[in-house]
């Protein structure tokens, strides 16, 4: 049976350390919680996925009449949030409230949807469905299904997230041609109330027969059905606000290898141009591959984007079938190497052995910052960019790639994605993503490098790409659609080098300007971003769950008014009035959805 514990004024800290205040021992921003709880449920071992659902939801009813009961909601008592979360990834306070806060991570099962329970009109066959709690970490799908000969179909670079999480801002996977993770979602087991939980999936496509939802049946109150596709494609996107994620139905593919091709190559605009064309296996073409990639990532020296070989990151399906079991692929992504890069900034500030200072060169700092204080910084090297080169050098494009070739190794999907990007320092990373229009690649890449042109070198453009996102307020709302990642060293990274740098170095003010100079340079340059695409007239988004002060205003433009008769907002509202009961639209909101113009209190 799961268990609930509860602990008073706990500390807590997000995954990435961007909400609270600074701890008293400087280690980086964190909550004290009036009451933490978490739920342990990894225990259930009941064979029906369902039944355990079911089993979850008898606390969560618990936990949700605990709530009610404290803090009873009256028309004039004040809002509180009911404080979801899954792993804590979320750079925006879709996660962090100061009053009650419920870790969801516990949530964790993943079984195979029984023949039974499958509705005989799902477009998905039963053997590619497999159900999975709320928390259950992305990895741990990707392991259970591969074991059985499937797995999983997208995933953000990383599989450390909880699988609600992941879905619920429209993370943008990792595919080609295929939309965010979001588009796994088959169904979804919403808990709204002390005695009320929802079954919600498409109409056109329903999951559940009779056997699985009469197994979803909490201490006798059976789930409600809602079959819609409008409206389950609004509760996708749920930011956390539409109830507890409890569990899911995920749409699996069939297992396979790929090679991994990372080779450099000098970014140009006629390659630009294939990108934004969508012509991805001409893009192959030019890094010496005659195979259509399945995944494509594209890192770039902002400063110098045509003067610097570009790094490429691919994934090419092959047909070997290796003696060994494939291991890991030990992927260093732009981020690992930003993480890095700051764990190591905290951890030694002393020059390097033989460096000395020299000529100053003209920075935009109060004084010229010298070069030897920016090279100490990004250690020897004379960007993040350079720095994230020298971590894992890739090939240059000297011969065809073979993905058949016995000397490369194959790896199944779960063997090219890592669990976390900390580098061992947690909170050393800024991110912030845009979402634009593919056919705009060109024209916005050669733009937005130039507006950060003059900034500090601390920070990598990185381009993935998404097509047919699912998700009435997906970020990727453009049918065929290109991601930018901002990846550089935090505000809070440069802080705590600046608090631990030797108070006897000689160079202490030129090295804490410099780190002053840093800690706005990832803000500064995100707003450069922004500003630029507006200027060009390039339509853009912004994820939900990231840095690049989204706001009110920019969300209204991108999705409409919620006065607006055709705004998606408002549409968004509605749905979530339809699923939740008073007390759950009281509880279930956060300051992200507030801040964003989502909700009103």
């Amino acid at each position: 049976m799961p268990t609930m514990y509860y602990d008073a004024n706990a500390p807590w800290s997000n995954y990435h350390k961007t909400v609270g205040a600074m701890a008293p021992d400087g280690s980086g921003p964190q909550l004290i919680i009036e009451s933490l709880a978490k739920i342990v449920a990894s225990d259930s071992i009941q064979p029906s996925g369902l039944v355990r659902f079911s089993t979850f939801g008898v606390k969560l009813f618990e936990h949700l009449a605990k709530i009610e009961a404290e803090h009873p909601v009256t028309a004039t008592s004040p809002r509180i949030a009911a404080g979801i979360v899954g792993a804590g990834w979320s750079f925006a306070p879709l996660i962090g409230t100061p009053i009650l806060q419920l870790l969801c991570d516990g949530l964790s099962t993943v079984t195979e949807l029984m023949p039974d329970e499958w509705h005989p009109l799902c477009k998905v066959p039963a053997d590619h469905i497999v159900l999975a709690g709320g928390g259950t970490l992305m990895t741990d799908v990707a392991l259970f299904a591969e074991q059985r000969g499937r797995t999983l179909i997208t995933s953000g670079s990383y599989l450390g997230p909880t699988i609600a999480g992941a879905f619920a801002t429209s993370s943008h996977g990792s595919r080609l041609h295929y939309g965010g993770i979001q588009n796994m979602v088959l169904g979804m087991h919403l808990i709204v109330g002390k005695r009320e939980h929802v079954w919600i999936e498409r109409r056109s496509s329903p999951v559940l027969d009779t056997n699985g939802l009469v197994r979803l049946t909490i201490d006798g109150v059976p789930p409600r059905l809602v079959q819609d596709d409008d409206k389950f494609e609004d509760a996708l996107i749920h930011l956390g606000a539409m109830g507890i994620v409890n569990g899911v139905a995920l749409n699996l593919t069939e297992n396979r290898l790929f090679t991994l091709l990372q080779r450099v190559r000098m970014l140009t605009p006629d390659f630009l141009r294939l990108i934004s064309a969508g012509d991805f296996r001409a893009v192959a073409a030019q890094l010496g591959c005659q195979v259509d990639p399945s995944f494509y990532e594209l890192t770039l020296n902002p400063q110098h984007p045509f003067d610097d070989e570009a790094m490429h990151t691919m994934y090419i399906p092959t047909a070997r079938e290796p003696l060994m079991p494939p291991g890991d692929a030990n992927i260093v992504h732009p981020a690992d190497a930003i993480a890095m890069l700051g764990a190591i900034l905290v951890g030694s500030t002393k020059l390097a052995v033989g460096e000395t200072p020299n000529t100053l060169a003209a920075g935009k700092g109060q004084k010229p910052i010298p070069p030897f204080v920016m090279r100490r910084i990004l250690k020897g090297a004379d960007s993040a960019f350079s720095f994230y080169r020298n971590v894992k050098p890739f090939e240059q494009v000297a011969q065809p790639f073979d993905p058949e070739d016995p000397f490369r190794e194959p790896y199944r999907w779960s063997g090219l994605h890592g669990g976390g990007i900390t580098g061992g320092s947690p909170g050393a990373l800024y991110n912030a993503s845009f979402a634009v229009p593919l056919d705009r690649v060109a024209d916005a890449v050669p733009a937005i490098c130039a507006a950060v042109a003059d900034l500090l070198p601390s920070f990598v453009f990185t381009l993935r790409f998404v097509e047919g996102a699912s998700g009435t307020l997906t970020f990727t709302r453009f049918e065929y659609c290109a991601v930018i990642e901002i990846d550089g060293l935090s505000p809070l990274i440069c802080a705590l080098a600046k608090a631990t740098a030797d108070p006897n170095d000689p160079y202490l003010a030129e090295y804490q300007q410099a780190l002053d100079e840093l800690a706005v340079t990832m803000p500064t340059g995100a707003a450069a971003v922004r500003d630029t695409l507006e200027a060009a007239g390039i339509p853009y988004s912004m994820h939900w769950a990231k840095l690049g002060d989204l706001d009110k205003d920019k969300v209204y433009a991108d999705y409409g008014r919620p006065t607006e008769p055709d705004s998606l907002i408002r549409r968004w509202r509605e749905t979530r009035d339809d699923l939740l009961p008073d007390f759950g639209r009281a509880v279930f909101w956060n300051d992200a959805v507030v801040t964003y113009g989502l909700i009103d209190l």
